[in-house]
């Protein structure tokens, strides 16, 4: 093959966007050429589905593009991966690079000092600090505490899922469901 019709190949792969139109761009990539079949991956079949019953339009602009006899076939397929994150935009921090205050470091491996085993102790001290790390990290990415069990959630309602069950439930008179009642369990 020689170099004129391998820059005609890369050319309709980046022509796609403007042969394709800003719509359909937006849900289908051309990744590449082989063997003069131009490779485009859609996010959903029904988007395959789709450019492929218009297919025979989109050759013609391709040809009017780059050439007859470049591109002689299409293949559509689903499952677009989406391109990761402009490297301009701030990443997120993971979990284990928050840093915790001295406090709190001190507080964690004075809990763990009370472990008698060095073992045992040493793997406690990095739970627990995994932990508070967590939590740390919870609390600086929006998460928010259910205002009646305590634990961890994302949305931002006051109560988690389960609580908003639980009550929804005790108010019909029903059963508890997935455990047992207690009486006089007031929660």
């Amino acid at each position: 093959m020689d170099l004129g019709a391998r820059y005609r190949e890369r050319l309709a792969v980046v022509a796609w966007p403007q042969i394709a139109g800003r719509v359909v761009a937006a849900h289908a990539r051309a990744e590449g050429v082989r063997d003069g079949v131009l490779m485009i991956a859609t996010d959903t079949p029904a988007w395959a589905q789709e450019l492929q019953m218009r297919r025979s339009a989109l050759l013609e602009r391709l040809a009017a593009e780059v050439g007859p006899g470049v591109i002689r076939e299409i293949h559509f397929r689903s499952g677009l991966r989406r391109k990761r994150r402009s490297r301009a935009a701030p990443a997120q921090r993971e979990p284990s690079e928050v840093k915790l205050s001295r406090r709190q470091e001190r507080r964690i491996r004075a809990a763990a000092a009370r472990i008698e085993d060095p073992e045992l102790r040493a793997g406690a001290e990095r739970a627990f600090l995994a932990l508070a790390r967590i939590g740390q990290w919870r609390k600086e990415t929006g998460w928010r505490r259910c205002g009646r069990c305590g634990h961890w959630q994302r949305r931002g309602r006051r109560w988690c899922s389960s609580c908003t069950y639980l009550t929804a439930n005790r108010r019909r008179g029903g059963r508890w469901r997935g455990r047992a009642r207690v009486e006089g369990d007031v929660r």
